[in-house]
């Protein structure tokens, strides 16, 4: 096989995306349940006193700063298994209409137009 050869699984693209939206289905839900026992607590369970003003000051910006994080994973990992689809549905379909071309070009030549020549297919290498 030569050096630079790419070759795409699409159904291995499809497969991996599964685990994607799990973790990002689970990773939300826990954050939205995280989001929600903090709002229940209001946002003052710490007091109005000095030592609560205190804790709020460290508390509340890296509070927030994790909450964006975790929002922004959250995405990502959605984000990421939409594409791995949206990848595996491409190399398909590319991969269907070069076998169509060459299935048509063998035709016009006077090969076989059953095979589409020497490649193409989606069995194991596609």
């Amino acid at each position: 096989m030569p050096e630079n050869t790419f070759i795409v699984n699409p159904d291995g693209l499809q497969t991996a995306s599964v685990p994607l939206v799990a973790l990002a289905e689970r990773l939300g839900g826990s954050f939205q349940a995280a989001a929600a026992l903090i709002a229940a607590h209001g946002s003052k369970a710490w007091g109005n006193d000095k030592p609560g003003q205190r804790f709020a000051a460290g508390y509340v910006p890296v509070a927030e700063d994790i909450f964006k994080a975790l929002s922004g994973i959250h995405e990502v990992l959605g984000t990421s298994a939409v594409n791995l689809r949206t990848m595996a549905k491409t190399f398909a379909n590319a991969d269907e209409s070069a076998l169509r071309a060459t299935g048509r070009l063998n035709g016009q030549l006077g090969g076989t137009q059953s095979r589409g020549g020497s490649g193409g297919g989606r069995g194991g290498r596609a």
